[in-house]
């Protein structure tokens, strides 16, 4: 229920990530709730939520503007993060938001250790938990590590950046020494340095999580598996479900390594995959600070991640939490897509109950922005198509004359 002169929930970052975040905390009945972002993006469209537009998610600039919106916030705001720009400016400048935002985050310092691939894998290992060999690679005259990793590998980026995200995927799989080099070569002249890791073998369906809210009262978690990725098994999260069948397994160990490393507050997670040559669970990567899109699964399933972590920054009593885990969240389009390309059919665990990621009867203003821009991004794929075909015949008619 909403509580009178209760602080405002406020998202810092929108997407499928944001979104999920407004929609558990509407279920809880959370209100008001913000979402801070650029214009048109689909968590703003919520019914749910109110819109407050900034130039950037940078440094002291995007700091200065959230302090701005919070006069329009008379009982203060809890802030989560579904982006990781914005938390690693709030985290870096928290001096100055901390007396104005309440919010949940590890010391700077741990924070950029957990999102930097090398240096989590550095921390892990140290603490004798289950990961692959991983190198970071950053110059050309390193790639000779390539030869002492088994084959195949998984090739990714160190850290999330436009010069990355612009021209390569999330993550790959090569099957040759050759192959790696070219791609890692490639990745060295965008960004500079690249993750080569021994791929960890597996099917689709083979890739858990488990999502946490680790505070001063007893630590939350939830566990879940994704049915598809897309693309699949290097993409994001097309479609999951809980996990119970493995959630003391997993959150025991999850909770290990973040208390090992000193995480003891905030929202932290962990992917896992399952290796198909002995069964065992192997980290994948962890996300710090902030929310993964799979939050909303957890809501889904009575285990509402995002309502604790309210109530412990608003100073209100935990909800009670109780595991329903028959219902499954899909990322409609791309699940879809991500069975096709594996050849197969959009398949679920049964008697469960589906939630798309965009379209909701009572809240469908994020589907339709969702089909607008698909369809204005496959326009313009064509456009281009056309305009490329046509400039090339002008070429060959003026040679021709």
């Amino acid at each position: 229920m909403t509580v009178d002169a209760a602080p405002t929930a406020v998202v810092l970052g929108g997407g499928t990530n944001g979104l999920s975040v407004v929609r558990s905390l509407a279920q809880a009945g959370i209100r008001p709730i913000v979402v801070v972002d650029t214009p048109y993006d689909i968590a703003s469209m919520s019914r749910y939520a109110r819109r407050a537009v900034v130039s950037g998610f940078e440094g002291r600039g995007f700091v200065s503007e959230l302090l701005r919106l919070r006069a329009g916030m008379p009982h203060g705001g809890v802030l989560f993060f579904a982006d990781d720009r914005p938390l690693l400016a709030v985290s870096q400048y928290r001096d100055s938001v901390a007396p104005w935002f309440s919010f949940e985050l590890p010391s700077h310092e741990l924070l950029v250790d957990l999102t930097l691939k090398d240096r989590f894998f550095r921390l892990a290992r140290q603490g004798g938990f289950p990961v692959p060999a991983t190198h970071l690679v950053k110059s050309r005259s390193e790639l000779n590590v390539l030869q002492g990793l088994r084959l195949p590998l998984c090739v990714k980026p160190n850290s999330r950046s436009p010069a990355y995200d612009g021209s390569f995927k999330k993550a790959y799989r090569v099957e040759t020494l050759a192959e790696a080099r070219l791609l890692c070569e490639r990745v060295l002249d965008a960004v500079g340095e690249v993750i080569v890791q021994e791929w960890i073998e597996g099917t689709n369906d083979s890739i858990f999580f488990c999502l946490c809210y680790l505070g001063p009262g007893a630590s939350v978690c939830f566990t879940g598996r994704k049915g598809r990725s897309f693309p699949p098994q290097t993409g994001w999260t097309a479609s999951c479900w809980a996990a119970p069948e493995v959630a003391g397994e997993l959150e025991d160990l999850t909770i290990r390594f973040f208390r090992s490393v000193g995480l003891t507050n905030g929202f932290a997670s962990m992917e896992y995959k399952r290796d198909g040559r002995d069964g065992s669970f192997r980290f994948v990567e962890p996300t710090v600070g902030r929310t993964d899109l799979q939050v909303e699964l957890s809501a889904l399933c009575g285990i509402n991640l995002c309502h604790v972590g309210y109530c412990d920054a608003a100073g209100q009593a935990r909800p009670k939490l109780s595991l329903d885990p028959t219902h499954v969240w899909r990322d409609e389009f791309r699940d879809f897509l991500a069975a096709r390309m594996l050849g197969t059919k959009c398949a679920y665990p049964p008697k469960h109950r589906i939630h798309n990621a965009y379209w909701r009867w009572d809240d469908p203003g994020p589907a339709m922005l969702e089909v607008a821009q698909t369809a204005g991004n496959a326009l313009h794929r064509v456009a281009t198509r056309v305009l490329k075909t046509t400039e090339s015949s002008s070429s060959r008619s003026r040679l021709a004359d």
